[in-house]
Formats: structure tokens, sequence, C-alpha cells
């Protein structure tokens, strides 16, 4: 039996003056467990559309991947942060959530964007706009919470 096809973008990185931007992540193209992956979706969308359209190839896969990264990179080195953060709030799924700060009891707060080195901001009545950042912090997104991390 063949293996599936998988293909993942890890560690795209991008430099700019005194900018380091680091892309990780996966795209699945043929393996259908444990999650989904592109190919089932096309058949998904095909069976609910009555289209024909054909399962994705690796090399069509890699060639969309890097046109598609290359074109973020070109406008983030054109523009800075600006060039690319719009397109990437629209997709982005948080805005807007409201979390709890530092415990289940803590204060209430609504995230509302990144900062200037990309970490989460969220605004509370009592702290105003403030960032979140991993090192001190564990974001347990399913409880909508944000919780100072246990040394």
């Amino acid at each position: 039996m063949q293996e599936p096809q998988k293909y993942a973008l890890h560690a795209q990185q991008c430099w700019s003056p005194g900018v380091l931007v680091c892309n990780r992540g996966a795209l699945d193209l043929a393996a259908s467990n444990p999650t989904v992956c592109i190919n089932d979706l096309i058949v998904q969308y095909n069976k609910e559309n009555g289209s024909a359209l054909k399962a994705l190839s690796t090399a069509q896969l890699i060639g969309c991947s890097v046109t598609v990264l290359e074109r973020l990179i070109d406008a983030f080195q054109e523009k800075g942060a600006p060039g690319v953060l719009p397109l990437y709030y629209k997709r982005w799924v948080h805005s807007g959530t409201r979390v709890r700060l530092w415990s289940e009891q803590g204060p209430q707060a609504c995230i509302v964007g990144l900062d200037d080195c990309g970490f989460l901001q969220v605004e509370s009545e009592e702290q105003g706009i403030v960032s979140v950042q991993p090192d001190g912090n564990s974001f347990d997104m399913l409880r909508n919470l944000i919780v100072t991390k246990q040394r």
C-alpha cells in the first residue's frame, strides 16, 4: 500500500531589517485520518456542487503554496506588517473572542489583535490593552482562558 501524500511547510522565514517572520504549518494533501485532507475536501465539494474537480498532486500543492507564500513575503517586504495584516485578520477566528485573564475568576478581556511583535493583544476594562506572551502564559481557547503558567 502506498504511503499517503503529505506536504509540510516548516519554518519558512523572511528577514527584513529588525524583523524575522517565521511561519510554521502543515498541509495534509491525501491522508484522510486522523483529520481531513485537502483532497477529501475536493471530493466533498464535487458531491455538493455537482463538480468534477480533480484531486491535487503533490507538485500542484507545492507550486500553489510556494506562489502564495512568495506573494505574502513580497507584500511584507514592500509594506511591512500593514501589507499582510488585513488578509491575516480577515481569516483570523479570534477577533472579538471574550476570554478570562490569569485565572477562571480573572478579569474578562476581549481579543483585539496582535501587537508589533506578533503577540496576542487583549483589552480589559481594568488594564486596557495588554499583550500576552506565550512564554509566561498558557492559551486554552476551548475554555476562553489565558492563564499564567505554573512553574
